[in-house]
């Protein structure tokens, strides 16, 4: 069976950022959810993606909803996705960019002005 892109990564630095924005360490947030802490810490070394009944430990930890955890890992997939297909894309990395630094469209007119 194939890996599904990007999810070993999204999960990983998804579940990292949650857990570090609630200021829990890896030893805290195995001990909230009875999963064994170096499986914690190879989700988030990336070496594993979890099962289902651990994403539902972790959101259930993390104070979320399970379906909210799974769609913050997929939008992360598709960030790194993107990001991924940028890099590869030849034009992106030559041509200049007309994005401000957040990734929206400058206006042309404000270009030409400067």
């Amino acid at each position: 069976m194939d890996d599904y892109p990007k999810l070993t990564e999204a999960t990983a630095a998804v579940l990292t950022r949650l857990r570090e924005d609630a200021g829990l360490s890896k030893r805290k947030l195995a001990s909230l959810t009875s999963i064994d802490r170096v499986y914690l810490l190879q989700l988030e070394q990336k070496k594993y993606r979890p099962t289902l009944n651990a994403v539902f430990l972790l959101a259930q930890a993390l104070g979320l909803p399970p379906g909210r955890l799974v769609d913050m890992i997929e939008a992360e997939r598709l960030r790194l996705l993107d990001d991924e297909a940028e890099a590869d894309t030849p034009e992106c990395r030559e041509e200049p960019s007309d994005r401000n630094p957040q990734g929206r469209l400058t206006d042309p007119q404000s270009l030409s002005e400067t």
